[in-house]
């Protein structure tokens, strides 16, 4: 009997990791999950909410402090109001001079290129600068999201920033599905 109950618990463990859906990450964490319970992992990786930004943003989005691949960096996750799940991250790193954000730009780039391996790049143009959107797939060619990745026109002492940002696709999907089953 209890080799029954073991064979019964690892055959539920079993088919439940099988079920789970994959999303895409930043930083190791996935981009999924209630906003408190993200925040909670961005604290962990020495983040900080930043909350003079919070102030002027609309609800949906909350905004960060920290480091990103070494650059200090602002970061801002969107929710869904109803569900208060996490669907998208957009990163900023700001720099005096274009040269120094495209210089980021190409090893961001590169760096992306070669820890995602099943992607479909477009690259584009926007104000005589490359951008690039990666859609980001598992081993079963399932998507899991887009990273767009490009240089802007910066605020303040910084003339330009470089921008990544990431889109979780299953959140988006469970997002959809939530709201036809309201």
């Amino acid at each position: 009997m209890k080799n029954l109950l073991v064979s019964l618990l690892l055959f539920f463990v079993a088919v439940s990791s099988y079920g789970q859906t994959k999303h895409l990450s930043i930083m190791g964490i996935p981009i999924t999950g209630n906003i408190a319970t993200f925040q909670q992992k961005l604290v962990a990786k020495s983040y900080r909410v930043d909350a003079a930004a919070n102030k002027d943003l609309p609800v949906g989005q909350r905004a960060f402090k920290g480091k990103f691949s070494g650059h200090d960096c602002s970061l801002i996750a969107y929710y869904f109001q109803e569900t208060k799940i996490v669907h998208k991250v957009r990163v900023s790193i700001d720099f005096p001079k274009y040269a120094d954000a495209d210089n980021a730009y190409n090893e961001f780039k590169k760096n992306l290129l070669m820890k995602y391996k099943n992607t479909d790049l477009k690259k584009g143009r926007n104000n005589g600068r490359e951008f690039i959107r990666v859609a980001v797939f598992d081993d079963n060619d399932i998507p899991l999201g887009v990273i767009d990745l490009f240089v802007g026109e910066g605020e303040g002492d910084y003339e330009s920033e470089l921008v990544i940002g990431y889109k979780d696709i299953s959140s988006i999907q469970a997002d959809i599905q939530n709201q036809n089953d309201l």
